[in-house]
């Protein structure tokens, strides 16, 4: 089944108008050349939302809150972010072929958009949508906080916003189907495990591949070529990202209660701190 088109949001809480474009400086040297890719194939990963959204909306058929909130608010948004990632990587980069490069990409990445990626219950699916937003409002909190440019910083800042309220939603929409479905801890560990590895693997390597070809047209994309940017984009995050944040969002479908959270969050942060970015 094809993409499904957004329908008209009225809680969009920016646009591409509230940015001012003509301010954008370009991060020179190998700091930019990092920066770049994190942008660029941010700016594929989000614009290419529509791709799986229908995907969602078949899930929740039945549920007209949930599949209106997506249609509605959540699509637009998430396209939003995508258009205005675009925007930003063709005024500090012209040079480089976005259109080129994501038509090549979205080639490649369109079968990874199938529904079966989705999780088997409705309760572990939103819960997998918590991990997703979690990981989004890391990214864009490290991005806003490390970025030199203040046009970037408050485009990251706003998406960023926009994700932490996307994962209110989900979480929501996940408390109410684990009460009806009876979801164990268990199986929700699972769906939390299991898209924490989809974000960490094959996704983001495909969008990096293409912005390669594009920006290195002759060189080869091998798995040397991506660890070394994976190297350099670890590199230039590290000392920004908000781990507490991020173990918070994630160990919060759990459920595991204040007592125990107030051991567990300070352990898997510390554990997070070395092992992400």
């Amino acid at each position: 089944m094809g993409a499904i088109a957004p329908t008209s949001s009225t809680e969009q809480r920016w646009t591409l108008d509230s940015l001012d474009w003509g301010r954008v400086h370009r991060d020179q040297g190998e700091e930019g050349e990092r920066l770049f890719y994190l942008v660029a194939a941010a700016s594929f990963m989000e614009i290419t939302t529509d791709r799986y959204t229908r995907n969602l909306i078949d899930k929740f058929a039945g549920d007209d809150e949930i599949t209106g909130w997506l249609a509605a608010h959540w699509l637009p948004e998430e396209l939003q972010h995508g258009e205005a990632l675009r925007k930003y990587v063709e005024t500090a980069w012209p040079e480089f072929d976005w259109r080129g490069a994501y038509a090549d990409f979205i080639a490649e990445f369109a079968p990874y958009c199938a529904g079966e990626r989705l999780e088997p219950s409705r309760s572990r699916e939103m819960a997998s949508r918590c991990v997703v937003e979690m990981g989004t409002a890391s990214f864009y909190t490290t991005l806003s906080r490390m970025a030199r440019d203040p046009v970037l910083a408050r485009l990251a800042q706003l998406i960023a916003q926009d994700e932490i309220r996307h994962y209110k939603h989900f979480y929501r929409y996940f408390r109410r189907y684990q009460a009806a479905e009876r979801t164990g801890r268990g199986g929700i560990a699972k769906a939390l495990w299991h898209r924490l590895r989809m974000i960490a693997g094959e996704d983001n390597e495909i969008a990096v591949k293409h912005v390669f070809a594009r920006r290195q047209p002759g060189r080869a994309f091998d798995r040397r070529a991506y660890r070394s940017i994976r190297r350099g984009s670890s590199a230039l995050i590290r000392r920004h990202f908000p781990h507490r944040m991020c173990v918070q969002m994630l160990l919060r479908p759990l459920g595991l209660g204040r007592r125990v959270s107030h051991v567990a969050v300070p352990v898997v942060e510390a554990v997070a701190r070395r092992l992400v970015p």
